[in-house]
């Protein structure tokens, strides 16, 4: 019982003495951070030499866990980490000219940074150590002579020495990390971590004395904008990933016979790393389908095999399996961007572009001319158009004569630079190319959709060219998109008939209804009145419902130009559509006009000042007869004439007399017809030749106008 006892207090006194001590690791800008937690109490000591640096533990047979230390890092800073044996000194190797930082934190922590820098040995051989001893609280300092006592006194008298410290450091490496403050780095010598010593003991700190931090303060203000910190996944380091090392000089052929040699073991079995080789080499020569299919001969995907995997269906512009390993990382640094980007083919606001484009000029000739064009086009959608530019000069180094992706590139930069006809000329150019397999078709798909965009007109030699596309691809991933190019070509070339008739037989997709809609478009705009009539008043209320606001207000207003009111009524009453409002509301409203409804016209435009609205008003006030106030507002827009016209028809002295028009005229008759004549009553013989010469000058007054209205210049 007495040995049973013994073994088991041996045991235990084994285990205290012999602890595993868990390294952390952090990239921040500028420095790598290392933590390693310690018991509080325990002393340390960190050795600087060139390229590296030594941390030692005062625990007896102390081990250091390194395993999760390098999947934190992207930098090269830290390059390795090792320890000979148990209790042994932790070794740290720089990939870099930099040097070793340390300090105590909490009591618990050592933390090292490791910073750029120059090593210069001291010239005390122990000037280089950054000893920690056990803490010992040693007593307070005495006062210099001259200086009050209440002056160190007062602002501390309640103050712990350790809660000061351990707050003040907690506060200091908080605002670095939310990077509120910078902190510049010591040169290399001794550096003593060793404490003051409390000034008196307590356990909350003085109440004149106050701890805090921008953000602290910050707290409780409404109305301010604190920073958002992104919490995303952690990034996937070039030490990591290695890509350069998938594949090596030898000839491919070779590498792939090497690699395939023992694939298949005893009862084919898989060599799981031969097969993890192959996929490597394949994919980082541009064989992503072979990637894919080898990878699809192991059991379990890894992470590591996911990733080839996605990185082999981005190759061959296959559906990329979930979840993506490199979802969220195009801030990181590295390779990680980059793949990101192509993987999910939108450029983040937060992406590191120098980072992209330096990891793609690293990158193999092959594998730049297959993404190159890849890469452009994602840039070109984000409006990073010189970006894009960059990455094509950086192609067209390495090629001979530029190839037909490398020309769709192009002409999608200059289209998106407004550079019409320099875009329309390569997209041509890209269609007659003879070694332009599936660019040919992409080609010609986006020179139909630029024509429609700029209302041209589609040869028939494009026409034949589409509909062979689409008989030939029509089984293939381009089968779709060439059927909806043929569609469109037809209808820009007046073949709505045809082209409607194969809009009717097609999937109801979203592709498919923004064809619909352009084609409407054009029924709009160029069809006969007989065939606009007959699509348009046939149409589906379904259809009619999914029609974008555009078609719609296109189709109504032509129904309005020809007199039929009830549908373009219905096309533009779209209550829950909040775009091209005012378009719709005068198209009501000349519907309104067309029922004999002009007050309901009235309302329609009661929030609309437009001069198109304006004139609409004024027609409706007209037809309500209200003559005055359509002559107010015909003149208000500066159409004096029918401002003139309809005063005249209301009978008033509206009229503009400085305006030379029939109306004025008219006017001005009807003025010196309506004034009296001045009678000379005492004067019988003066007053019957004055009456004489008034009706004379009446008779030629009424003569003039029926000239006016004779001639035909009321209209």
């Amino acid at each position: 019982m007495i040995r049973a006892l013994t073994l088991i207090l041996i045991m235990i006194g084994t285990s205290a003495s012999a602890q595993t001590l868990p390294v952390r690791s952090g990239e921040h800008e500028g420095y790598t951070r290392l933590v390693i937690q310690v018991p509080a109490g325990t002393g340390w000591t960190l050795t600087t030499r060139k390229n590296g640096a030594d941390l030692n533990i005062a625990i007896e047979g102390v081990t250091f866990d390194t395993n999760a230390v390098f999947d934190r890092l992207s930098g090269d800073r830290l390059q390795s980490l090792s320890q000979s044996k148990l209790g042994t000194a932790l070794q740290m190797a720089f990939g870099c000219e930099c040097v070793a930082t340390a300090f105590l934190h909490r009591q618990t922590m050592v933390v090292v940074d490791i910073a750029p820098g120059k090593f210069t040995p001291p010239a005390d051989p122990n000037a280089n150590l950054v000893p920690v001893p056990p803490p010992a609280f040693a007593k307070p300092a005495p006062l210099q002579e001259g200086i009050p006592a209440t002056e160190l006194a007062l602002p501390l008298l309640r103050l712990n020495q350790r809660n000061f410290e351990d707050r003040l450091i907690s506060r200091i490496l908080q605002s670095a990390d939310r990077e509120v403050v910078d902190l510049s780095l010591a040169g290399v010598g001794r550096r003593h971590s060793t404490r003051f010593g409390p000034l008196r003991e307590a356990d909350q700190p003085a109440p004149n004395l106050r701890l805090s931090s921008v953000l602290d303060n910050a707290q409780g203000l409404e109305n301010l904008a604190l920073p958002q910190f992104k919490t995303g996944p952690e990034c996937v380091t070039d030490r990591e990933l290695e890509f350069e090392t998938w594949a090596s000089s030898d000839p491919f052929a070779v590498q792939v016979a090497a690699s395939r040699t023992g694939l298949f073991q005893e009862f084919d079995r898989i060599d799981h790393a031969r097969a993890l080789k192959l996929a490597k080499l394949y994919t980082y020569h541009g064989f992503g389908v072979e990637a894919i299919q080898v990878l699809n001969l192991l059991p379990d995907a890894t992470v590591e095999e996911s990733r080839i995997l996605v990185m082999a269906s981005t190759l061959d512009g296959l559906i990329l399996p979930e979840p993506n390993p490199f979802a969220d990382q195009q801030s990181c640094e590295g390779s990680a961007a980059l793949w990101a980007l192509l993987t999910e083919g939108k450029l983040h606001p937060d992406a590191r572009l120098n980072a992209i484009e330096q990891t793609f000029s690293r990158f193999p000739k092959h594998l730049r001319r297959q993404l190159g064009p890849m890469l452009a086009d994602v840039l070109v959608a984000a409006g990073k158009l010189e970006a894009s530019r960059r990455i094509l000069r950086s192609v067209e180094r390495i090629l001979v004569t530029d190839t037909a992706d490398m020309t769709l590139a192009k002409a999608t930069i200059a289209d998106a630079a407004g550079n019409a006809d320099t875009a329309e000329t390569l997209l041509v150019e890209v269609t007659t190319a003879p070694n332009a397999a599936q660019e040919a078709p992409l080609a010609l798909a986006r020179l139909i959709e630029k024509r429609w965009s700029d209302r041209g007109a589609i040869s028939p030699g494009d026409l034949d060219l589409a509909a062979g596309y689409a008989r030939e691809l029509r089984k293939s991933e381009l089968g779709p998109m060439m059927a909806r190019s043929h569609v469109l070509a037809l209808a820009m070339s007046q073949g709505f008939d045809d082209a409607l008739r194969q809009i009717e037989s097609a999937p109801d997709d979203l592709d498919w209804q923004r064809t619909r809609n352009q084609i409407l478009h054009l029924l709009a705009e160029r069809a006969d009145d007989i065939t606009f009539l007959r699509y348009v008043l046939g149409l589906k209320v379904k259809t009619r419902d999914v029609l974008t606001v555009e078609t719609a207000t296109s189709l109504a207003e032509r129904l309005v130009d020809l007199g039929f009111s009830t549908p373009a009524y219905e096309l533009t009453n779209r209550p829950h559509d909040q775009t091209q409002t005012a378009e719709r509301a005068r198209i009501r409203a000349r519907t309104a006009m067309l029922n004999d409804r002009p007050r309901q016209a009235l309302l329609e435009l009661a929030n609309d000042s437009s001069e198109a609205a304006r004139t609409l008003r004024a027609q409706a006030l007209m037809q309500a007869q209200n003559y005055d106030a359509a002559a107010d507002m015909f003149r208000e827009i500066g159409k004096t004439k029918a401002a003139d016209r309809l005063s005249w028809l209301a009978g008033s002295n509206g009229v503009d007399t400085e305006s030379t028009n029939a109306f004025t005229d008219l006017s001005r008759i009807n003025i010196s017809l309506e004034r009296p004549v001045d009678r000379q009553l005492d004067r019988p013989l003066a007053d019957a030749n004055k009456l004489l010469m008034e009706s004379a000058s009446a008779r030629a007054q009424i003569a003039d106008m029926f000239e006016i209205v004779h001639m035909g210049e009321l209209n």
